[in-house]
C-alpha cells in the first residue's frame, strides 16, 4: 500500500486527509499556488509524491503546502524553491511579471494550438529556458489548453470584443484587446464572477479549465472557442537539495517525474472538456474558431507580438526574438 503524503492546511502544517510516513530520512516541503482540491494537486503533485515515497521505501516524504497555507502564495513560488524554503514548488511563470521572461513567450497570442503540442514544445526547450529558473532543477514545464473569449453578450468573432470591457490576464492579451478596440481590465480571477454580475466587465479571456473552476459559465453565457493563448506552468526542485540526495533517490525523482508529468497534455484537455460540458448543460452558446481563422488572427496580431518582443519582454529585443523563434520552431516540430 502506498505511503500517503502530508498536507499543510491553512491553519497549520497538520495532517489533512493524509497519513504521515514514518521515520523518513528526507522530509521535504512542496508548495503549490493551487488549492489542495485542485486537479494539479490531486491528479499530479500528490500522486507524484506518493510514488516517490513508495519507490524509496519511505526514505523520502513530502508535505504539501497548497494555496491558502503559509507557503501557498502564488507570487512566492519560485523564490521559495530557489532559497530552499521548500524543496519543490509549482507555479506559473507570469507571476510575478518579469521573473521568467523566456517562458512566458509561449503565451503570446496564437503561438500554440493546444496543450499537448505546447507542453511538448516547452519540454523540448527546457534547457534553453533553464536560465529562467536559476538555482533550481526544472522537473517539468507545461502549458494549459489555450484561452477562449467568454462574454455576457453574443459574439461571433474576436472583432466583436470591440467596445467591451474584458478582463485580461497578461500584457500581451491587453495589447491584443487594445488592437481590437476592446477595453482591457486587470483583476484576479477570483474577482471575475462578482465583477460580471456588477457590470464592471463584460467578459474574460481565460482557458476553459478556470472557467469551470470559478463557475464563470453561470454568468458568461457566450464562449468563442478561439484557442488564443495558453498559461505556462513550472515544477522546480531546489538544485542544491536535489544534488545532496543519494543518486538512487535522484534517479527515482527523475523517473517518476517523467512518468507522471507526461500526462499533462491529457489532463489539461480533460479538465477543459469538463468545463465545456458544464457550459453546455447550462444552455450556453459555444462558437468554434477554425484553424484558418486562427492563422488569420495570428498574422493580424503579428505587430502586437513584434511590439511585445521589442519593448515589453523584459529582455533585449534580440534575445526575445531569438527565443520566440525557437519556441515557434519547437511548436512546429511537435505538431
Amino acid at each position: 500500500m502506498k505511503k500517503l503524503m502530508r498536507t499543510a492546511t491553512v491553519l497549520a502544517a497538520s495532517l489533512t486527509g493524509f497519513t504521515a510516513a514514518q521515520a523518513a530520512e528526507y522530509e521535504m516541503k512542496m508548495s503549490s499556488m493551487f488549492p489542495s482540491t485542485h486537479f494539479i494537486n490531486t491528479m499530479a503533485m500528490v500522486p507524484w509524491a506518493e510514488e516517490i515515497e513508495e519507490r524509496t521505501d519511505g526514505r523520502v516524504t513530502f508535505t504539501l503546502f497548497p494555496a491558502g497555507s503559509a507557503l501557498g502564495d502564488a507570487t512566492k513560488q519560485f523564490d521559495q524553491a530557489r532559497a530552499g524554503v521548500v524543496e519543490v514548488s509549482v507555479g506559473i511563470p507570469a507571476i510575478p511579471r518579469g521573473r521568467h521572461p523566456k517562458s512566458v513567450l509561449v503565451e503570446l497570442p496564437f503561438t500554440v494550438p493546444d496543450s499537448t503540442v505546447g507542453t511538448c514544445a516547452m519540454m523540448a526547450m527546457k534547457d534553453d529556458l533553464a536560465s529562467d529558473y536559476p538555482d533550481t532543477k526544472v522537473l517539468y514545464l507545461t502549458v494549459t489548453e489555450p484561452s477562449g473569449a467568454h462574454t455576457k453578450q453574443e459574439i461571433a468573432s474576436l472583432d466583436d470584443l470591440k467596445g467591451l470591457r474584458i478582463r485580461t490576464p497578461t500584457p500581451a492579451i491587453t495589447a491584443m484587446l487594445e488592437e481590437i478596440g476592446g477595453t482591457p481590465v486587470g483583476m484576479p480571477p477570483t474577482e471575475i464572477y462578482e465583477s460580471v454580475e456588477r457590470g464592471v466587465v463584460d467578459g474574460n479571456i481565460m482557458p476553459w479549465g478556470p472557467v469551470g473552476a470559478f463557475k464563470l459559465h453561470e454568468v458568461l453565457g457566450y464562449h468563442l472557442d478561439a484557442a488564443i493563448n495558453p498559461v505556462a506552468m513550472y515544477i522546480v526542485f531546489n538544485q542544491r537539495k536535489f544534488d545532496a540526495l543519494p543518486e538512487d533517490i535522484q534517479q527515482v525523482i527523475d523517473e517518476v517525474s517523467e512518468e507522471v508529468f507526461s500526462n499533462w497534455g491529457r489532463w489539461w484537455h480533460e479538465t477543459d472538456q469538463e468545463a465545456i460540458a458544464a457550459a453546455r448543460e447550462a444552455g450556453n452558446t459555444i462558437i468554434p474558431m477554425s484553424d484558418a481563422d486562427r492563422e488569420g488572427w495570428r498574422e493580424r496580431l503579428q505587430p502586437v507580438i513584434d511590439n511585445y518582443l521589442a519593448n515589453d519582454s523584459d529582455m533585449s529585443e534580440q534575445d526575445a526574438k531569438a527565443t520566440y523563434a525557437a519556441i515557434r520552431d519547437a511548436v512546429a516540430a511537435c505538431e
